[in-house]
């Protein structure tokens, strides 16, 4: 993992800031003539980085340079932002220092907004502000703002993750449903997301729909994907159960091959393959 580069981290979009903030800061002191422009880019990603990491001093001169450089973009502007998000976040505030400091936040997100009703940066950091102060009006303003965003950029797949991660947090299950379902027409080969709306039906008692959306996340993803294949093992059992036995030959191939990932999945599993763990999945298996 140390051997990962500042460029690999930015082109897999992987949030690796304790790698990110020293190698960016050398390139930075030792390489920045050799950078160019890409300087810019590196500077962005250690801003990112020291905000991640709480190192503010080092994540404000970044801000600084790149206002130096870019003194009318918004998306710059849009940073100072996140500063003050970030602050707000920081342990040993009071409440009130904290919605100073997200006020602050709100402010410059709205200002650009007003300068660019299109700005997807700001509009999207505002949702994420409201969504973190977590009260009932803040969430409700934060769906109400998505659902909004989402009607402009209907193909927004990690927007629509978001709006069923706060339907999620409320168990607004069926709204939550509807939201992945979307994921899912925009992103088809995510497993987690298949993987979450088999939760959801499961939860409605939707067993043979939910079943097909375990087996599709085990399809997708077959190891170490343990949530699925016990969620599957828990729909065949229910489907089983309601046909009094009588449920049909696939329904028992199903949770044959999900009791097969299972255990595989614990055997993979460092310290379980020999240990209690194992013996008590098999034992439960068996009943």
């Amino acid at each position: 993992d140390a051997d990962i580069s500042v460029e690999e981290v930015r082109l897999k979009r992987l949030r690796r800031p304790e790698l990110v903030l020293p190698q960016g800061l050398a390139m930075l002191e030792k390489q920045r003539a050799s950078l160019g422009n890409s300087q810019w880019e590196v500077r962005e990603q250690v801003f990112l980085a020291a905000l991640d990491l709480h190192k503010f001093e080092i994540a404000r001169k970044q801000f600084e340079l790149l206002e130096q450089r870019f003194p009318t973009s918004l998306r710059v502007r849009a940073l100072e932002g996140m500063i003050f998000e970030a602050q707000a976040h920081h342990t040993g505030l009071t409440s009130e220092q904290s919605m100073k400091l997200a006020g602050r936040a709100m402010e410059i997100y709205t200002e650009i907004l007003d300068e660019d009703s299109f700005n997807v940066f700001a509009r999207k950091r505002k949702i994420a502000l409201h969504r973190g102060q977590g009260t009932a009006e803040s969430i409700a303003s934060a769906i109400g703002q998505l659902n909004a965003y989402l009607e402009m950029y209907p193909t927004d797949a990690e927007a629509w993750k978001e709006l069923a991660d706060i339907y999620l947090d409320m168990q607004q299950l069926e709204n939550a449903r509807k939201a992945l379902e979307e994921v899912l027409i925009l992103a088809p080969m995510s497993y987690l997301s298949h993987l979450k709306l088999a939760e959801v039906l499961y939860t409605l008692d939707e067993h043979h729909l939910a079943r097909n959306y375990y087996a599709q996340s085990l399809e997708l993803k077959s190891a170490n994907n343990a949530r699925a294949a016990l969620g599957m093992i828990l729909c065949t059992t229910a489907i089983h159960n309601k046909a009094k036995g009588k449920s049909e030959d696939s329904n028992a191939k199903l949770m044959e091959i999900a009791r097969d990932h299972l255990i595989a999945s614990y055997k993979t599993c460092k310290g379980a393959s020999k240990g209690p763990e194992l013996r008590a999945v098999e034992a439960w298996l068996k009943e």
